[in-house]
């Protein structure tokens, strides 16, 4: 499935969905199956060729209050940043790099073009502003998502899966390759599910680094979080859902010898609460057999104000 594209006064925009990773978190990279959804907010890159033709690219990043983060310009004859020595610039430098080794004919001519990206989300919420961006390079480039984040960023992927699909996939690496099936899940019970926004930004890579340092023997973990994401699915309650993803943090925390989160920050918590992605930070996702009022002072209690329920944030 592609991602959405329109034309409008000579300009492509492009867009990317965000992601929210359910099961699998960490084990995805050794092929374990996940399940994860893509969420309502994402993320727009519009481009513009210009009528001038000196051959330069200027990029303007735009964050979800429309305000400018990023004012950046690229020589297209190998994309140097002119303007900015700064992790940003080398990044972008790097994918739109390796885009042209992937697809020789990208922007090859000397023209001028003007990019415009813009977060429906802040870009400290973890929930894909580097993905979108990219699987929105990779699609403008003509070139492989996949292929690209390999050989710029890195990753299981499942996030670009979550960029160009409109509703839950699982996803799974069989032997480096990705297998991304679309389905068609909304639990009977997604009323009681909610996603709340810890206030710590938990970087990714450090995540994977943790991970890879602890964990020589992955085969029966794999195993086990791959059994649970298909339990998981076909789940027809909120007590038998609460006791698989109990069973799931389990897992985890005993692999990584990391504190589950319910006991770190939630023991009092009268529901299920689950890590979602690297632990540590970012979104988790709690069940709640109680109204939205008392959840939401229970959260703020914790100085926790980002809350949506599930139709709120996963795209059906």
């Amino acid at each position: 499935m592609k991602l959405r594209v329109t034309r409008h006064n000579e300009s492509v925009n492009y867009y990317g969905h965000g992601k929210l990773l359910l099961t699998g978190e960490y084990f995805v990279l050794d092929g374990a199956r996940a399940l994860a959804v893509p969420t309502t907010l994402g993320q727009h890159l519009r481009v513009v060729e210009l009528s001038s033709s000196e051959g330069i690219l200027y990029w303007v990043a735009l964050t979800s209050k429309n305000q400018v983060w990023l004012n950046l310009v690229f020589d297209t004859e190998d994309f140097t940043c002119l303007n900015a020595d700064t992790p940003e610039a080398h990044r972008l430098t790097s994918m739109l790099r390796t885009a042209r080794q992937l697809n020789s004919k990208f922007l090859t001519t000397k023209k001028n073009y003007a990019v415009e990206t813009k977060l429906e989300f802040p870009n400290e919420w973890g929930l894909g502003s580097s993905s979108t961006l990219l699987q929105n390079i990779a699609t403008w480039a003509q070139v492989d998502g996949y292929q690209l984040l390999q050989q710029t960023i890195g990753g299981s992927g499942y996030d670009l899966a979550c960029a160009t699909h409109h509703s839950p996939v699982l996803y799974q690496l069989q032997q480096g390759l990705p297998e991304t099936l679309a389905i068609h899940w909304k639990p009977p019970f997604s009323d009681q599910l909610f996603f709340a926004y810890l206030g710590k930004k938990q970087l990714s890579s450090e995540g994977i680094k943790y991970y890879r340092e602890k964990m020589a023997d992955k085969t029966h973990a794999v195993h086990e979080l791959s059994r649970l994401t298909m339990e998981v699915i076909k789940c027809p309650s909120i007590n038998e859902f609460e006791a698989l993803i109990n069973e799931h943090e389990n897992i985890v925390g005993a692999a990584l010898r990391m504190i589950k989160v319910k006991d770190e920050m939630f023991a009092d918590y009268w529901g299920s609460v689950k890590s979602l992605g690297a632990w540590g930070g970012d979104f988790v996702m709690l069940t709640n057999s109680r109204s939205r009022e008392e959840l939401n002072e229970y959260l703020q209690s914790k100085g926790i104000a980002v809350i949506f329920q599930w139709d709120e944030i996963v795209l059906q």
